[in-house]
C-alpha cells in the first residue's frame, strides 16, 4: 500500500514540475505563496465589503430622504387645508353676521329709541 501512494505521489509531483509553466499560464492570477493568494482574497473581500455596504447606505439615505420629505410635505398640506378652511368659517360667519345686521338696521328706530325716555 505505501509504494502505491509513493507511485501517486510522484506522478503528481512530476506532472506538477513539468507543466508548471502552463499552469502559470492558465491561471496567471494564482499567486505561488498561500500568504499572498489569502492577502488578495481578503484585500478584495474588503473591496466587495466596502462597496456592498456603501450602495445599502446610500439606499438607506434615499429611502429616509423620500419618506422624510413625503411625510413633511404632507403634514404641509394637511395644515394649509386646515388653514383655509378656517378662513372660509370665519369669512362665512362674518358675512352671515354683517347681512344679519344690515338687514335689521332701521335708521328711523335709532332715531326714535334717542328721543324716547328709557327710564320707564
Amino acid at each position: 500500500m505505501l509504494i502505491k501512494l509513493g507511485i501517486i505521489a510522484g506522478i503528481v509531483i512530476l506532472t506538477g514540475m513539468i507543466f508548471s509553466t502552463e499552469i502559470d499560464t492558465l491561471f496567471p492570477t494564482t499567486s505561488a505563496s498561500v500568504f499572498d493568494s489569502l492577502q488578495d482574497d481578503v484585500s478584495n473581500l474588503g473591496f466587495k465589503t466596502t462597496d456592498s455596504i456603501e450602495k445599502r447606505l446610500d439606499n438607506s439615505l434615499d429611502n429616509i430622504v423620500d419618506k422624510t420629505s413625503s411625510s413633511i410635505s404632507d403634514e404641509i398640506s394637511e395644515v394649509g387645508e386646515q388653514i383655509v378652511d378656517e378662513i372660509n368659517n370665519v369669512k362665512s360667519s362674518s358675512q352671515k353676521i354683517v347681512s344679519e345686521d344690515i338687514s335689521n338696521f332701521d335708521p328711523l328706530k335709532s332715531i326714535k329709541n334717542i328721543f324716547v325716555d328709557n327710564s320707564k
